[in-house]
């Protein structure tokens, strides 16, 4: 559903699509941005054949362009339309998306730049969506912060993950637990080199990395905040505040609890 904006008109929101979901070829006045945060599927434009698009490309199509989306399994979009906007909001999206040159443009993220993308776009979701003086320059504003984002980090080929940026994705879902071979498939490897390449790096194993984050993590939520025990477990990837107690215990040499009264006391462990 559109929503006006004084003069400009927004159409954003996260949305999911189960498999076997086909939106058919429609054309819209509006400039789209659309980022797969998650799963894959096709995406085609009147004339062309189907491309396939998966987590961390972006999806950039002017306005009147004839176009459809399909999936085969789950997917997730950040999508905004934007029509009716300034026009340096217009001509900074022309510009990312190369209007000159093709019908569209597909843009890929690097994992960890897909995450600061989402975090990004779910700021603006919310700066949206409340009462706010001068909505038209906000949401111009915000709209143009997005296509810089994009044009400052996304690429038109899909990048391998570095080792580093392999440490920063552990550390952006350091709530999850992030399987090797997800992160060796992602920089292009073996599980076997990926772990040897990450250890010559920074001196330890994946595994112990992870470890390293969510200790660190744990410790920053316990000293700087006064949320209960269970909210900082479940931020470090432990359902049970009985395992996380456990594993706090066995890796910091306290209970979590203490600790944080140690911490407040001023005592260093």
């Amino acid at each position: 559903m559109w929503k006006t904006v004084d003069r400009v008109q927004v159409s954003t929101a996260i949305i999911g699509h189960e498999d076997g979901w086909n939106m058919p070829f429609h054309r819209h006045e509006s400039f789209e941005c659309s980022a797969v945060l998650e799963g894959d599927g096709f995406f085609q434009a009147e004339g062309e054949a189907p491309v396939p698009i998966e987590a961390g490309h972006v999806v950039l199509i002017p306005p009147d362009v004839l176009h459809s989306y399909r999936t085969e399994s789950s997917i997730r979009f950040g999508v905004l339309q934007a029509g009716k906007a300034e026009p340096e909001t217009v001509k900074l999206f022309r510009s990312v998306a190369e209007t000159d040159k093709a019908a569209y443009r597909l843009l890929y993220l690097s994992p960890h730049e897909l995450g600061e993308y989402e975090t990004l776009f779910r700021s603006w979701l919310r700066a949206i969506s409340r009462p706010l003086r001068e909505r038209e320059r906000v949401a111009n504003t915000w709209i143009r912060l997005l296509l810089l984002t994009l044009m400052q980090s996304a690429d038109s080929r899909v990048k391998r993950l570095s080792i580093a940026g392999s440490a920063d994705y552990i550390r952006d879902n350091v709530a999850r637990s992030v399987p090797i071979r997800e992160l060796a498939a992602m920089a292009g490897v073996s599980e076997s080199s990926f772990r040897r390449q990450f250890h010559e790096t920074y001196g330890v194993s994946p595994k112990q990395y992870v470890q390293n984050c969510r200790l660190a993590e744990a410790k920053w939520l316990l000293r700087a905040s006064d949320k209960p025990i269970r909210f900082v477990a479940e931020q470090v990837g432990f359902a049970s505040i009985h395992a996380f107690s456990a594993w706090f215990q066995k890796t910091a040499g306290t209970a979590p609890a203490e600790w944080r009264k140690r911490q407040r006391g001023g005592m260093d462990l």
